[in-house]
């Protein structure tokens, strides 16, 4: 046996001093898990992309203001053709006028409302403004002088026949926001303007398509900085939840070679021979213990793969729920005593509701067993207690002991989740047994809360299940009275 142990103790002392000792990769190394390096990459795309769509973004406006300046040129063009057609208009009418009927004084003819002699006007052929409107003058027989006098309706009736999209103003009148083209005489009292409705609404097409691309980039942006926002928050997820599953592996390490442990040293005593049969019964008897430690913290692990992980059934129906709590307050109480922990309870009688009596055992223990971990006080207490509230089963679990801030009173249902206090650091735990408890009272349909005033105030555990009575007195003799019957 001393051979065996020293060859074993030399072993891992060359092990330990070894000059080409190796570590292994760290547990979550794997690289198919998304980690800072894929964060990187993915913002450096993200930029690229946002580069892109921002040239984008600058070209569409661009393009959008060469659009509505195309627009606008358009229709000033249009207006100065119209202008000038106008002007050529009326100078076709006084041609007519004057060809008709040359020497002799003609007759009005559109779009002439009037032709009469002057003697002041001028003696050559020319236009003139007469009685607030245009008037042409020609010399006639005998030295006389024509004027014919323009409807003033008449260049109006032109502009609509050019283009009825444009109107006919008094200079130095209408909006100063439209644009407009000055005739030249004998028109000059007019300007040609576009229609206020098409000129706006290129301007609203404009706008409405500046608002669009400009909505697409903030979107973009948005989709942007929400991908990263997400992403580092389960990048950071993934991190604590990769911490948590080290803490586990850790703490499981740490409880599993404990008892195992305990059960070498106390099986070499025994095969040593040094001890005489007592010290062997004893011995025995802490190697039993362990192994029952060890057992159980085994149960512990398969309860996170069997009800964590959605694979074992719940078989629910109506029972004792009364009964099944005081079951698991009398198992614990032994524990209690050898803990120094003053256990008390308070169960009301004849309390039925559906439940999984397995599970919910499972859950009950692992409270209890919670609380009497972290009790702390003078005396340390944990209380027990199960009522009903409104068709629920209430069951509490208190303890005086080192309690939960309140920032961690969610948290300590999470898998793998261990406070980071001293205290809590320092008391053996895998962070699973609340985690698993929680999973367990979500398939019920019930809720478990945590609630605590903070750091050495205690902590009480609430656990409510749905569909709960108290079975009347009465009924309950009549089921005693089945049961025997049966």
């Amino acid at each position: 046996m001393r051979t065996i142990l020293g060859t074993r103790q030399r072993r891992v002392k060359a092990r330990r001093s070894g000059p080409g000792r190796r570590y292994t990769r760290p547990v979550g190394g794997n690289p198919a898990r998304f980690g800072l390096g894929h964060l990187v990459v993915f913002v450096v795309v993200a930029l690229v992309l946002n580069a892109q769509f921002t040239w984008w973004v600058v070209h569409s406006l661009r393009e959008n203001r060469g659009r509505l300046d195309l627009e606008r040129s358009v229709i000033l063009v249009g207006a100065q053709v119209a202008a000038l057609k106008l002007e050529l208009a009326a100078e076709g009418a006084a041609r007519r006028l004057v060809q008709s009927s040359p020497g002799v004084i003609p007759a009005a003819l559109p779009p002439f409302v009037e032709v009469r002699v002057v003697d002041d006007a001028p003696v050559t052929s020319g236009w003139s403004a007469r009685d607030g409107g245009p008037a042409f003058a020609w010399p006639v027989a005998r030295g006389r002088t024509a004027l014919a006098v323009l409807d003033p309706l008449a260049p109006h009736r032109w502009l609509a026949e050019i283009d009825d999209t444009l109107h006919l103003v008094e200079a130095g009148t209408g909006s100063a926001d439209l644009p407009r083209i000055s005739l030249a005489e004998p028109l000059e009292r007019w300007a040609v303007v576009p229609d206020e409705g098409r000129w706006r609404e290129g301007v609203a097409r404009y706008r409405r398509r500046v608002v669009l691309v400009l909505g697409e980039g903030v979107l973009f942006v948005a989709a942007m900085v929400s991908a990263v926002a997400l992403l580092w928050t389960v990048l950071r997820r993934e991190g604590a939840r990769e911490r948590q599953h080290q803490n586990f592996v850790s703490a499981v390490t740490h409880e599993l070679k404990t008892p195992i442990a305990g059960i070498r040293l106390a099986l070499e005593t025994v095969l040593s021979g040094r001890v005489d049969t007592e010290g062997r019964d004893r011995f025995l008897r802490n190697a039993l213990a362990d192994s029952e430690r060890l057992a159980d913290l085994v149960e512990k692990v398969l309860e996170v793969t069997r009800y964590a992980g959605g694979a074992h059934r719940l078989h629910i129906e109506v029972s004792d729920l009364s009964g099944l709590v005081e079951e698991e307050v009398m198992a614990a109480e032994r524990r209690a005593a050898a803990r120094g922990i003053r256990l008390e309870s308070d169960i009301v009688a004849d309390v039925r509701a559906p439940f999984d009596a397995e599970s919910l055992g499972i859950v009950l223990s692992n409270l209890v067993e919670n609380a009497l971990k972290y009790a702390q006080g003078e005396p340390p207490e944990v209380k027990v207690t199960l009522g009903v509230e409104h068709g629920l089963a209430v069951i509490t679990v208190r303890d005086n002991g080192v309690g939960i801030a309140p920032e961690e009173l969610d948290k300590v249902f999470a898998p793998f989740y261990r406070s980071t206090d001293e205290v809590t650091r320092r008391t053996p735990g895998t962070g699973i047994g609340l985690y698993v408890a929680r999973e367990i009272v979500v398939a019920h349909g019930g809720h478990l809360t945590a609630a605590s005033e903070g750091r050495g105030q205690g902590a009480m555990f609430r656990l409510a299940l749905p569909g709960a009575s108290v079975l009347p007195v009465d009924d309950l003799s009549e089921y005693d009275v089945e049961n025997e019957t049966r």
